[in-house]
């Protein structure tokens, strides 16, 4: 069982990895069972490249055990980390020499902002084409790739597997499961300039801070309401509305939090950023109040208690009836303890969920 106070020295070290300041808050030593604790606790929440940073970019004692798997670690999350940015560029390289219009999401695009981009675990390259460039781009890799969608897609996306990397091809990023909802959403992701960020020296195209923030948010809580999300996707958030406030339109993202019907469930989530990772909350664009830091610690809970992607306490995998059974119990659950943040949102999703398992 996790601490009160372990929990505490995790968010202390967490912040002082994000922002490079906090060291009067970190100890110079821990005992075997604080180390554990907390390099668990980074390995469920999909940060122990920033912990460990933290702890050796300080000198902070611990056990040598602990010292030893540490460094292996962080080493193969530098060497991951590189390995994807070079896949990035080099999807970035061949659609702008086949003409097509993209941009990358998440993943890389927000690694580059951190203070160490290497330490921010990576997963897939997500990238977007409209519908007009959909087609076309499975040409183009199919072309110069030679390769075809793997058959393990969704209603979002699809998979490739090239080089070592996993790319997810998104022809939607966000569904709210509503006529009037989609058009909205269409109209500002279509509205979008973009922006180009620097990945391994590289430039790639992305979304705009403003609108990347928004859907940065809306990733993170669409899988908070699933089977649960890490605090991987709360820093990535809180690093984007930081390190990019001075081309965040804050009252462009709170009009799109209002008329599509999110602004209490960022407000919540917010809470989190800003009371346990320090995200300044001038910088969050909403005043937190008492409703959302409730709902805010109820998160919380489910973060911790189900860990990145929902990955933690489940009992029958990820596949097969009963993981379906399971999954959708786990889903009304969350669905129901967070209905006030985003009704009808929520009730889209819900029955989103009993028409898919009809």
């Amino acid at each position: 069982m996790v601490e009160d106070n372990d929990i505490s020295l995790f968010f202390a070290i967490l912040r002082d990895a994000l922002w490079r300041e906090g060291r009067d808050q970190l100890p110079t030593e821990l005992s075997e069972s604080e180390a554990t604790a907390i390099l668990t606790l980074a390995a469920k929440q999909t940060v122990s490249g920033l912990v460990i940073d933290t702890v050796f970019r300080h000198n902070i004692k611990m056990p040598r055990q602990n010292v030893l798997k540490s460094i292996g670690l962080i080493e193969r999350i530098r060497k991951n980390s590189n390995e994807v940015n070079k896949g990035a560029v080099l999807l970035q390289q061949m659609f702008d020499e086949s003409g097509i219009d993209y941009v990358i999401v998440k993943g890389q695009v927000v690694a580059a902002h951190y203070p160490e981009p290497l330490l921010r675990q990576s997963g897939d390259i997500d990238y977007y084409c409209n519908s007009k460039n959909f087609d076309n781009s499975q040409k183009a890799i199919q072309r110069h790739w030679g390769i075809y969608a793997e058959p393990e897609g969704s209603e979002r996306h699809v998979h490739y597997t090239y080089k070592g990397c996993i790319y997810e091809g998104h022809f939607s990023l966000v569904s709210f499961h509503n006529k009037k909802r989609n058009a909205i959403w269409k109209q500002i992701l279509d509205s979008d300039k973009g922006t180009t960020t620097i990945v391994d020296g590289a430039g790639v195209r992305a979304l705009s801070p403003t609108l990347h923030a928004f859907y940065v948010f809306m990733h993170l809580y669409e899988h908070l309401l699933e089977l649960g999300i890490g605090l991987r996707q709360f820093c990535d958030l809180a690093v984007l509305l930081h390190y990019c406030k001075n081309d965040i339109s804050m009252d462009t993202l709170r009009m799109n939090l209002k008329v599509l019907g999110m602004e209490k469930a960022y407000c919540a989530c917010g809470s989190i950023l800003v009371d346990y990772l320090g995200l300044p909350e001038n910088e969050l664009g909403y005043s937190i109040k008492a409703t959302d830091r409730r709902y805010g610690k109820k998160i919380l809970n489910v973060v911790f208690y189900r860990g990145n992607m929902g990955h933690y306490n489940k009992r029958n995998g990820f596949k097969g009836w009963k993981h379906k059974v399971e999954a959708s119990g786990i889903k009304i659950s969350h669905f129901m303890k967070f209905m006030p943040l985003a009704p009808k949102y929520t009730c889209c999703l819900m029955w989103n969920e009993f028409k898919r398992n009809l």
